[in-house]
């Protein structure tokens, strides 16, 4: 493992607190969970067949309903969350974008490396970067459409249309 996916993984460790421990820990806790609430169900069961005197068809079918009606409840409030976060999402993606050069982080970042560095040493590096930057897009650029024909670009052989 390199060096920037140790630090990206320790550093996901630090603020979440996840290890492979705590994901054990958290599938046995969700198993002995749903083990707990079967338990509850059956007990619940036999509370309202003997105890109660409803009988076993009577409370049987009961649970049934409620169950049913708690599943169309989750479905219906699933389907408008989901509805939801696809509103958000198109609202975010349809909003204009901030240019990347002047994206807040960046001009910090540039305005405490003039202060730490210096302008004078900054600037010709910064104009180098974004003409660089430019050569590079533009070569991609034509890279890309010459459909992909490398022995052309190279000169080895005619790769006909392209």
């Amino acid at each position: 493992m390199n060096a920037l996916a140790r630090y990206a993984l320790n550093t996901a460790k630090a603020k979440t607190g996840l290890s492979s421990g705590v994901l054990i820990g958290y599938v046995a806790q969700a198993v002995l969970a749903v083990l707990a609430f079967i338990l509850l169900l059956v007990a619940i069961f036999f509370i309202f067949a003997d105890w109660l005197a409803f009988g076993a068809t009577k409370t049987s079918i009961s649970m049934f309903l409620l169950f049913a009606v708690v599943l169309v409840g989750s479905i219906i409030w699933t389907n408008n969350a989901k509805e939801k976060t696809k509103r958000v999402a198109q609202r975010a993606l349809s909003r204009p974008r901030e240019p990347f050069p002047l994206s807040p982080p960046l001009v910090g970042l540039v305005l405490q490396l003039g202060r730490n560095v210096g302008w004078r040493r900054v600037i010709p590096v910064a104009f180098i970067t974004v003409a660089a930057t430019g050569v590079a897009a533009e070569w991609t650029r034509r890279h890309r459409n010459n459909n992909g024909c490398i022995d052309r670009i190279k000169g080895l052989q005619s790769c006909g249309p392209c």
